[in-house]
């Protein structure tokens, strides 16, 4: 949760700075770092210390019709060819984010497919709110979460297909790391799509604050009590660090790819089975679990998985590290 609220917070920056050049602001105001300052303190703070989720319903649902008109605009950008060289928005934008389709690049088997795992692995980073989104389920049985989950995790799977061939049909190898970034500021779609996005990742941002904080009380905290006053000094410090951070930093697609390589990999490939292997040693010993050979096949698994999540975890960060940061050598 910590790198994804880092790589929202890059990418506000990034939406509001073009969004204040759209409305004509110029200057130091309209840079990506007073956009992180004023959002981060007037709008994230007072979100990030809610006390339930719920409020922020009507927000996701104009986040979900936000994604939907987002790629509608990105379709209609791609068919028409309105970023295509000679189209009407081609010298509107500047000439490392303009369509090249000129230059043969890697093949898909190239070591930079990791780079693409690991943004791919971050859409499904949310084990760490699947409680609270669990308890504020209506008639929260398991078939109800688990009908809520599929349709999720599917409708994301297709929205992630989507936005990729769209941005990548339109851009080429120029594509951003955050699609938008490729737009121009003068597009008014484009900047309805911005604005669109920035209510989702305001929308969002909790949820991840929420993970980070609980995460931090039950390492360093647990069982202690905790006031409303210590849990408000504790979301501004821990939002000021990240803030911190995004006004620095400014690739939002390396974040988003460092995350999902090291911790999409250890959540998805090593802690289920690490879970697995310590409850399944524990009740062999107490006697309440036989072992089978289907037991010690799935033990076996457990451990081969947990290897391949060590391995994906470390090749891709280092992909990703090398595409950010020494081009070329992919």
């Amino acid at each position: 949760p910590l790198g994804a609220a880092l790589a929202y917070s890059i990418m506000l920056g990034d939406m509001l700075s073009s969004l204040a050049q759209a409305a004509g602001v110029k200057g130091v105001l309209a840079g990506r770092r007073a956009g992180i300052l004023a959002i981060s303190s007037l709008v994230l703070y007072p979100l990030c210390n809610l006390k339930s989720l719920a409020a922020l319903a009507p927000v996701s649902m104009v986040a979900v019709l936000g994604v939907i008109a987002t790629a509608l605009f990105m379709y209609l950008r791609m068919a028409g060819g309105a970023y295509a060289a000679g189209g009407a928005f081609f010298d509107t934008v500047a000439p490392h984010l303009r369509a090249s389709f000129d230059v043969i690049g890697n093949k898909a088997y190239s070591p930079s497919i990791l780079v693409l795992g690991g943004m791919a692995a971050t859409a499904y980073l949310v084990h760490f709110s699947a409680m609270d989104f669990h308890n504020n389920l209506e008639d929260n049985n398991v078939k109800r979460f688990g009908t809520l989950v599929g349709v999720s995790f599917g409708v994301t799977a297709i929205i992630n297909v989507m936005f990729m061939m769209f941005g990548f049909l339109t851009f080429g190898g120029s594509s951003s790391g955050l699609i938008l970034n490729n737009y121009s500021p003068s597009d008014v779609g484009a900047s309805l799509c911005r604005l669109l996005t920035v209510i989702s990742l305001v929308g969002s941002y909790p949820i991840f604050m929420r993970g980070i904080r609980s995460s931090f009380l039950e390492l360093f905290r647990s069982g202690q009590e905790i006031t409303d006053g210590a849990s408000k000094r504790m979301t501004a410090a821990l939002l000021s660090t990240i803030t911190a951070l995004a006004l620095v930093m400014e690739n939002a697609g390396f974040v988003v790819g460092l995350t999902g390589a090291t911790m999409g990999s250890l959540i998805i490939y090593s802690i289920p089975p690490l879970l697995f292997l310590k409850s399944s040693s524990r009740r062999m010993a107490s006697g309440a679990l036989q072992r089978s050979k289907r037991l010690g096949f799935e033990r076996l698994l457990s451990k081969f998985l947990i290897g391949l999540g060590a391995v994906v975890g470390i090749l891709g960060g280092v992909a990703v590290v090398l595409e950010a940061f020494f081009p070329g050598t992919l």
